[in-house]
């Protein structure tokens, strides 16, 4: 499984779901950080992000575990596993 945390209000994470059509990825779980989400919050706690996002988002974490950041990096992630 892949996951893109994203936070509401962050420009870089809107600019990522308008550039890829992120429902065409069945095993991209997309979350929305935010103090109700629980879950989101205890993934990237799991993936130890928690520091990383109060920096930057969003935050990709591929299946291979591999953590992605900077939306021209995510973006040429998405383009090279579409490929």
């Amino acid at each position: 499984m892949t996951y893109l945390f994203t936070k509401k209000g962050c420009g870089d994470c809107e600019t990522v779901k308008s550039q890829i059509d992120l429902k065409t990825f069945k095993d991209l779980k997309v979350m929305q950080l935010d103090q109700e989400n629980v879950e989101a919050l205890a993934m990237l706690a799991y993936y130890e992000c928690v520091a990383l996002s109060e920096k930057k988002l969003p935050i990709l974490v591929s299946d291979s575990r591999e953590i992605i950041t900077d939306v021209n990096h995510i973006t040429k992630y998405f383009q090279e596993i579409r490929a």
